[in-house]
């Protein structure tokens, strides 16, 4: 059974109370109450949840992510720089360009791929984790992180 509007106006009113945001409910809230046996099971409901939710005792929460946040950036500085892995690239997108003009291949329709597939290529190489965060120690140090 859908509760009334009034049923909803007064429950938003007693969640509100119960979470500290408003002091009590109304007089028509409070005679509405009185009145009402599914709001009354409701706030009985409500209040049996908000009691065991308050004794619920949470582990706590500080860890210190400092030393796992510098091996990942350690690790991103030792890995070949950018210059390197984009002249590995071009030599390879040259040298398949060169072996394409050598040997006709009988498949002419693959020829516009492979400028595609080297260029998608070279940019995951050269871009490596999109979602990445890329910094270096100094700076977070600097940032007291």
């Amino acid at each position: 059974m859908k509760p009334d509007i009034g049923c909803e106006r007064v429950r938003l009113q007693l969640m509100a109370a119960t979470d500290g945001e408003v002091d009590a409910a109304s007089a028509a809230d409070r005679d509405h109450l009185t009145g009402c046996s599914s709001c009354q099971q409701w706030l009985s409901d409500l209040e049996a949840m908000d009691g065991r939710l308050r004794r619920l005792a949470y582990p706590d929460a500080r860890v210190d992510l400092w030393a796992s946040v510098e091996t990942r950036i350690r690790e991103i500085e030792e890995k070949p720089d950018a210059l390197r892995r984009l002249r590995v690239i071009g030599s390879l997108l040259l040298a398949w360009r060169l072996l394409q003009l050598l040997i006709d291949l009988p498949l002419p329709a693959l020829h516009p791929l492979v400028p595609f597939a080297a260029l998608a290529a070279a940019l995951w190489q050269l871009a490596g984790d999109p979602l990445a965060v890329r910094t270096f120690a100094p700076e977070l140090q600097k940032r007291g992180l």
